[in-house]
């Protein structure tokens, strides 16, 4: 009889041994561990830590994991799915922690093996170190642990998570978060931990050549989601959503745009649900290319299979629903299709990021959107995988502008608004003429991410508008003409109180010379500096500066040049005295 407590193989010979060799930290991996460290030396007890997909969230716990194991602690890692599980398992061994002292809880234990991918019975309770899924942990027992590990943290409070976080961080634990995407599709924050850190972001290691930027194109034929309910969750009625995707002429659209931009290319493709999914890997196989299908609720054994023969190259596209979008990692993957619309962010950045690691064989990846995740027609919806974005416990998000994008006529790459020259095929763009997208059907929209610009400083925007008041004044103009060269710069209307103290205390009663409203000027932008807080009660509107009217001069009157630049600038603030350093606790990681 087999000794559940003992490794073993359904097969006759024992398993050879896992790879031990150590693992060897990036320099920003390094960083995060001894980061992570010291805020918990200072008394941190649920600490969150964000890095872009594909930087190595696993071995980042893995190091942290082993150190406190040397201190004899006892560790769990809870991640949501099997893959993860299994990953995390063979990292835990290749960091150099022995087996035995390693344990599973999910289902009966049985993970493949990482060498003969044969059935491994990692079933050890007493181990001090377990890896365990939620879905299995949540029905039993909880085990003792010192540091507890929660991957996908963005999930940490949904209620099966709260409950499991809620109970260590009660029993005196530590409580470690990962996650690529710290927000929900809710709005809700994620206030059960106590910091957020960032390791490191997209850019940071698409630089260093860890990460790929990706080619992005927007296909012009999208359906339409008027109409389509959100639920209480935030994200779109998935019902009416997979009624409104799963079309055969958007079906076909997929795969036609596969054929021309990615014939070869190792994909996954993304759909609105299980049928969709099975009738895009359907349309695939009918035009000849080998495809798969698995959802959520595909058999262990067939899901393995499928993404075998992915791996293999015996398929080249594998089509899901539900079941790709975390902890999954195929680096050979370069070409993704996005044919599931969404409101969560997170659900987007972790679909994109399925294909932005490296790979030999690849020499870029593409990302083709076809249901408006990206861009919704000239604008930005979710973006880019390697925008910046400001993270925060509180469940909000800083995100860029959402400028207009040029679509070249010649060979349909969608360009930044004031582009003159295609980066695709060189196009000259007339000078003369502003046209909104242009968008041919069936054809798709390359995206420059790079030359998308960012969001507009509060500081800019100022500076912009106090310089079109002061010319309207000069020039004898209402505030409305200066009102519209705002919005022609910044695409919206001049809002905000340090916007409105300008207009306010600047509005021309008749025309005045340049340089009288220039010092004028100067006092109020430097009054209007300090912008209120965002929910700070509102202060009554300062008292309006009266221009006095100046003499109608026979030649024109010529304004003094002044410094803008330094008029403007806000004044620097002192530096704040030096924290007191924080008392340790009684352990360390």
């Amino acid at each position: 009889m087999l000794d559940a407590a003992q490794p073993f193989l359904l097969a006759d010979e024992a398993p050879p041994p896992a790879p031990t060799s150590g693992l060897v930290a990036r320099d920003y991996q390094a960083a995060g561990v001894e980061d992570a460290r010291r805020f918990i030396a200072a008394g941190t007890s649920a600490l969150l830590l964000v890095m872009a997909t594909g930087g190595g969230k696993t071995i980042v716990a893995a190091l942290i994991g082993t150190g406190a194991l040397a201190k004899r602690k006892r560790i769990l890692f809870v991640g949501p799915r099997r893959e993860i599980i299994a990953q995390t398992f063979w990292k835990y061994v290749e960091a150099g922690v022995p087996e035995r002292d390693l344990g599973v809880i999910m289902g009966a234990g049985v993970i493949p093996h990482p060498v003969t991918k044969q059935p491994y019975n990692a079933r050890r309770p007493m181990a001090p170190a377990q890896v365990a899924s939620i879905q299995t942990l949540v029905n039993r027992k909880l085990p003792p642990a010192d540091v507890v590990f929660v991957d996908e943290a963005h999930h940490a409070t949904s209620p099966t998570w709260a409950k499991v976080i809620e109970h260590y961080l009660a029993s005196g634990a530590v409580v470690i978060g990962l996650t690529a995407t710290p927000c929900r599709a809710d709005g809700k924050g994620l206030k059960i931990f106590q910091r957020l850190h960032v390791i490191a972001t997209f850019a940071e290691l698409a630089a260093r050549g860890f990460l790929i930027t990706p080619r992005v194109f927007v296909s012009p034929r999208q359906a339409d989601l008027s109409g389509v309910k959100v639920s209480q969750g935030g994200d779109y009625n998935q019902a009416q959503l997979a009624e409104r995707m799963d079309k055969r002429e958007l079906v076909g659209d997929v795969v036609e745009h596969y054929l021309r931009l990615g014939a070869g290319r190792c994909g996954v493709i993304f759909a609105a649900s299980v049928e969709h999914s099975q009738h895009l890997a359907q349309a695939f196989t009918e035009a000849g290319v080998p495809a798969g299908h698995i959802d959520g609720g595909t058999d262990t054994d067939e899901r393995d299979a499928v993404l075998a023969r992915l791996r293999s190259g015996e398929i080249l596209v594998v089509c899901n629903y539900g079941c790709l979008t975390e902890g999954w990692d195929e680096p050979k993957i370069a070409y993704v299709a996005l044919v599931r619309p969404t409101e969560s962010l997170a659900l987007a950045l972790q679909m994109m990021g399925r294909g932005l690691r490296p790979h030999p064989s690849k020499p870029d990846v593409i990302v083709v959107d076809h249901a408006g995740v990206v861009l919704r027609g000239a604008e930005r919806h979710h973006g880019f995988p390697q925008d910046d974005r400001e993270w925060d416990l509180d469940g909000k998000v800083g995100r860029p502008a959402a400028p207009s994008v040029r679509t070249c006529p010649k060979c349909y790459a969608a360009n930044e608004g004031g582009t003159r020259v295609c980066t695709e095929c060189g196009y000259e763009f007339p000078v003369e003429v502003r046209e909104g997208p242009e968008q041919v059907d069936g054809e798709l929209v390359e995206v420059d991410a790079a030359a998308v610009a960012k969001k507009p400083s509060m500081d800019e925007k100022v500076a912009v508008y106090a310089e079109m008041v002061a010319l309207a004044a000069a020039r004898g103009r209402s505030v409305g003409w200066a009102r519209h060269r705002f919005r022609e710069k910044f695409g919206g209307w001049p809002v905000g109180p340090r916007l409105k103290v300008i207009e306010r205390a600047l509005r021309p009663v008749d025309p005045a010379p340049a340089a009288t409203v220039f010092h004028q000027l100067a006092a109020v932008v430097e009054a209007s500096a300090e912008e209120p807080a965002l929910h700070a009660a509102p202060e009554p509107a300062p008292p309006p500066v009266e221009l006095l009217p100046a003499p109608r001069p026979s030649a024109p009157v010529r304004a003094r040049r002044i410094d803008l630049a330094a008029l403007l600038a806000p004044p620097v603030a002192a530096a704040p005295p030096p924290a007191p350093a924080p008392e340790a606790e009684s352990w360390s990681l």
